[in-house]
């Protein structure tokens, strides 16, 4: 059995809060982002337009904007005036893609937010596929079951997702696809770090949400042959190092910095001794050889990238000492008797105390069935859940 969560003092953190209940207002808000090409950005507005023209009864749609993208947010808001189930937000200068998301769920009253490229990539029913794997998974990535384009930009597109897969543990069949899906408390989880959406899923993944894919119709008409040039491929290449680094050492820079430092310290080290031997045994003048300065530099570099790693943990340290980097899914109240499960399950309860003969660990809907809770928010709240308290 379940029931709504009483009044209690919950523990209290500065990490997660307490997802809130859906209320009254929009099930679906859909963010068009808009932060570099706006050839096509008018026709994809008409065809959202006229999709969520019926369903504005539940649906909202909220146009995003780039701070360089001024003209565009006047006649934007001239097409859309006198719609009440359609707002406008643009940022103060240009952000990127990242930001330009945030800016756009940051306003969102659905229950779930769908991200929508402003630019040819999906037809507007792909939505109807997004928020259907929501009521089960906490992000959804859609992916194109057909693309248009060169094939090199297929095989280079699909190189690009294995070594993510590769490099982060975490598989997708085409992260380029803007069209993403997620509840909405997890939209507050979304970190300002980065401009590119592609880190948006892997970061998450990361944080322990559910991350689920569903293929999508492409959207062909209109579409052009786009041919991306050296540069786009070494900005995704660094975008790969990044990644990479951001999943693996967030949390412990010095392994990476330390084990190269003491590989060029080692190194260096050797070659210094070398060198001393030949000599003080051998006879061998130290003057004017090159292996002399290269023992040098390599032992000066091996220290310094070592002290970037004890540097790079002392920031750690100083950041979260007074924080507690996770997020409490549940938690067993041993003499009561009660179940806190974070996050709200598909009948609209947030926080629900369930019936601990139903199972430890599980949030349960009226009807007795086990129901997906979701997770919760990463804000600064009085309701927050800490067991440190």
């Amino acid at each position: 059995m379940t029931t709504q969560a009483p009044e209690r003092n919950w523990p209290t953190s500065d990490v997660a809060r307490v997802a809130e209940p859906p209320g009254e207002g929009p099930r679906v808000s859909v963010v068009l982002f808009c932060s570099q090409s706006v050839e096509h950005t008018p026709r994809i507005l008409e065809e959202l337009l006229a999709f969520l023209g019926p369903r504005s009864a539940d649906h909202e749609l909220i146009l995003s904007l780039d701070g360089h993208l001024g003209g565009l947010h006047a006649r934007f808001a001239e097409r859309v005036a006198g719609l009440g189930w359609v707002r406008i937000v643009r940022l103060h200068a240009p952000m990127g893609q990242i930001a330009t998301i945030r800016a756009g769920a940051a306003i969102a009253t659905g229950r779930y937010i769908v991200t929508y490229p402003a630019y040819p990539q999906v037809r507007p029913d792909a939505i109807d596929a997004i928020v259907s794997r929501l009521s089960g998974d906490e992000y959804v990535v859609g992916y194109r079951l057909s693309r248009k384009g060169s094939e090199f930009n297929r095989v280079a597109s699909r190189l690009f997702n294995q070594l993510i897969a590769w490099t982060t543990g975490v598989t997708f069949h085409d992260l380029a696809c803007g069209l993403h899906g997620m509840r909405d408390y997890v939209a507050t989880a979304i970190s300002g770090y980065g401009q590119n959406q592609l880190f948006l899923p892997i970061l998450l993944a990361r944080e322990g949400f559910r991350i689920g894919e569903v293929g999508v119709p492409s959207d062909t008409s209109g579409a052009t042959l786009r041919l991306f040039g050296p540069a786009t491929f070494g900005r995704r290449a660094l975008d790969l190092l990044t990644l990479a680094y951001l999943v693996r050492f967030t949390q412990k820079p010095l392994r990476p910095f330390g084990a190269l430092g003491l590989v060029l310290l080692l190194v260096g080290l050797v070659l210094g001794g070398v060198l001393v031997y030949q000599r003080l045994f051998l006879g061998s003048a130290l003057a004017e050889r090159p292996l002399l300065l290269l023992s040098l530099l390599l032992v000066t570099a091996g220290i310094q990238v070592v002290i970037l790693g004890f540097l790079g943990e002392l920031l750690l340290y100083l950041h979260f000492r007074d924080q507690a980097h996770y997020r409490v899914a549940e938690w067993f109240h041993g003499e009561e008797g009660d179940v806190w499960v974070e996050g709200w399950d598909e009948g609209g309860a947030a926080g629900a105390v369930a019936d601990p003969e139903d199972g430890v660990g599980r949030d349960h809907t009226s009807d007795g069935e086990p129901a997906r809770g979701g997770r919760s928010r990463a804000a600064t709240s009085p309701a927050d859940t800490n067991p440190r308290t």
